[in-house]
């Protein structure tokens, strides 16, 4: 019997309202189900048959909704945040790595509680990735961009700026490839963190259920270490 089904994207989180028929009963072992489905499928890429049975999802449309929506905003994130110029060999290049560093995660799923408005709260335990803490700790990034330039060619300002924005590109191509190649070496040596806690809330409103977008955001925050 299908509990949830899928009803619409929560904006910048990824996740989405869960369909209940009011006739319907929704076990404490459902919403464990739900919630350790939803969170191997978005960062690990394993889809549970459980899983998308109470999500009333196919395992392509998880895997586009779930994993690859994930990533890709992970992704974009990392970019930003190494002043990564979003082109399509970087943004391939950024998904990639990011899938690769996901795929160390480490979480676990405690029990559900139902709370008094028949919502429920389930705590999710992750262990952060500090790989990035690593590199932006032993790297000057600034240093990294004047290596391409050197290594172009390029020797002062009057000769960035009579680049072409073509010829620019490659400079920033060649940036991104340097940073995330520097980082993906760091991986047989990623550490983890102290372990954090999050609630997930699947939040009943009338006969649906709702999994918090904050909550779901809050917890994502966790999963890298970008600060230290």
């Amino acid at each position: 019997m299908k509990f949830f089904h899928r009803i619409t994207a929560l904006l910048l989180a990824g996740v989405m309202a869960l369909g209940l028929a009011a006739c319907s009963s929704v076990t404490p072992e459902d919403a464990e189900t739900y919630i350790q489905g939803l969170l191997d499928a978005s960062y690990l890429g394993q889809y549970d048959p459980e899983y998308l049975e109470l999500a009333d999802i196919t395992e392509e449309e998880s895997r586009t909704e779930d994993y690859e929506w994930n990533t890709a905003a992970e992704a974009e994130i990392l970019r930003e945040y190494l002043a990564i110029q979003s082109t399509d060999a970087s943004i391939q290049k950024s998904v990639d790595l990011i899938k690769e560093i996901y795929a160390r995660s480490k979480y676990e799923v405690g029990a559900a509680s139902k709370l008094e408005d028949g919502s429920y709260a389930v705590t999710v335990s992750v262990q952060p990735m500090d790989i990035l803490v690593r590199y932006t700790s032993q790297t000057d990034l600034n240093q990294v961009w004047q290596d391409i330039l050197t290594e172009h060619g390029v020797t002062d300002q009057a000769a960035l700026d009579a680049m072409s924005g073509e010829e620019y590109m490659v400079l920033e191509d060649a940036y991104a490839a340097a940073v995330l190649d520097g980082i993906r070496a760091l991986l047989p040596e990623m550490g983890y963190g102290p372990e954090q806690s999050a609630v997930l809330q699947l939040q009943l409103e009338g006969d649906t259920y709702t999994l918090v977008g904050t909550d779901w955001q809050h917890l994502d925050s966790m999963m890298i270490d970008y600060s230290g």
